[in-house]
């Protein structure tokens, strides 16, 4: 089993934060979030299609549709020899709240660390 201090993908929450690294690798080339907003406009869209809207060749496009694909921000049906894609609205929705979870921990961590600095900063100086 492996020690939650120094495997951070361990512990508490630690499928959902392994989970939530991997949408954020796939969301960390600005031509995948080009894909994505052009797939929310959509209900879904073929490589073709997307190519047409991008200034990428087609192979970078397969190569940026698959990393969404294995981060589950994508599903493909497909028709042939064609593949038309769809965002996944599950996993979507799932690291919409992971990401939420994870960012009021952040925040309420910092506040309370950064509170607690100036006050004792603050005690140490009146004296």
């Amino acid at each position: 089993m492996a020690d939650p201090d120094t495997d951070p993908g361990q512990g508490p929450g630690g499928a959902d934060i392994d989970d939530l690294a991997a949408v954020y690798r796939a969301l960390g080339h600005p031509a995948r979030l080009r894909i994505l907003t052009e797939l929310a406009a959509r209900s879904q869209a073929c490589c073709g299609e997307i190519v047409d809207v991008l200034p990428l060749a087609q192979s970078t496009v397969s190569q940026h549709l698959q990393v969404l694909k294995d981060a589950g921000l994508l599903t493909c049906d497909v028709r042939g020899r064609t593949c038309c894609y769809r965002l996944s609205e599950t996993a979507i929705t799932r690291a919409e709240g992971l990401s939420a979870d994870l960012m009021q921990r952040l925040a309420s961590s910092a506040g309370v660390g950064c509170r607690k600095g100036i006050e004792g900063k603050s005690m140490e100086t009146s004296e």
